[in-house]
């Protein structure tokens, strides 16, 4: 006989999950293009089936019961798995696809400018562009291989380091027109801050660990502006608005071609750094080993090309 769990619906765990996720019916009937009334109506049955509550159902939402927290744990296990064998499938259908998961920063200021370049490289291969600020683990195996930023420690993966960290205060020439560039770190706590909130302690250089590191104590001015993504720190940097920290090789390119300048001669390094990430049974390992080798090709091209970025003259 089959088990009871063998006959739940997939759309009732499918709305059972959203419903979860949001802590209310209307926002995942919102998600999932249903009534409130559909969806009350799945997790009720839902319910049934199991034979217990799933939801506290109070006037502003709903709250997980503690039998609903652990079947939910359940529950997000198996769609995971779910999606993972449907993109496997697709995979052995013959669709050739790479997905590359990385930072938003990365993603925007150093691979998009070289999309073509990979498109040249993986002919007929679909490449897939994944974003996220978090850390990965081994639940996450919706990608072929990652560039993420941190200490190099995934268990479960291979990893492989790409580019070292490496930063730099940087600004637009905008913000420097009529001042001269300042010479000294105490000269730049006086400027208007860019800062990135860091996610995680340690995660990356923030401002205050620059200034300590060169020997100066600065407090967050009033005048400074704070961002939730890097992407939008360099948006900042380059519209005048103020000076940031910059990444190599995210910045390399807009430093080279003039619109941000570097407001220090020497870097501020790091053990951290982008790593190539890799799972250990990937499907399309020759696709993986082509965008690698094109990885560590671009990393050794830097390398002899000896890039110097320029720094802002005094007067600029």
């Amino acid at each position: 006989m089959a088990s009871r769990f063998h006959r739940l619906p997939l759309k009732g765990l499918t709305v059972f999950e959203a419903a979860a996720r949001h802590g209310r019916f209307t926002a995942a009937a919102g998600e999932l293009l249903m009534t409130q009334a559909g969806v009350s109506h799945h997790i009720s049955q839902l319910e049934a089936e199991l034979g217990v509550d799933l939801f506290v159902r109070r006037s502003r939402g709903v709250e997980l019961t503690s039998a609903g927290a652990a079947f939910l744990e359940t529950v997000e296990q198996g769609l995971k798995t779910l999606s993972d064998g449907v993109a496997s499938a697709r995979r052995q259908a013959g669709r050739k696809t790479l997905t590359i998961l990385t930072d938003y920063g990365f993603a925007a200021w150093w691979l998009m400018p070289r999309l073509t370049t990979l498109g040249e490289l993986l002919p007929g291969v679909e490449v897939q562009i994944a974003t996220t600020q978090a850390s990965i683990d081994t639940t996450d195996a919706d990608f072929d291989v990652a560039i993420m930023f941190g200490d190099g420690d995934w268990s479960s993966f291979h990893t492989t380091p790409l580019f070292a960290e490496e930063v730099y205060p940087v600004c637009a020439p905008s913000y420097l027109a009529g001042r001269a560039a300042p010479q000294t770190p105490a000269e730049i706590a006086a400027l208007r801050l860019l800062h990135l909130r860091p996610v995680a302690r340690d995660r990356w250089y923030t401002w205050a660990e620059w200034f300590n590191a060169h020997g100066v104590a600065a407090d967050v001015g009033s005048q400074d502006l704070t961002f939730e993504n890097f992407q939008l720190v360099l948006q900042a940097a380059l519209l005048g608005q103020g000076v940031c920290i910059g990444w190599a090789p995210l910045i390399d390119d807009l430093v080279a071609g003039g619109g941000l300048v570097r407001l220090a001669a020497e870097p501020l390094r790091s053990a951290r750094g982008y790593h190539i990430v890799e799972h250990t049974n990937r499907a399309y390992a020759a696709n993986v080993a082509k965008l690698k080798a094109w990885l560590l090709e671009q990393r050794a091209a830097a390398r002899r090309a000896g890039v110097v970025l320029p720094v802002a003259a005094v007067g600029q």
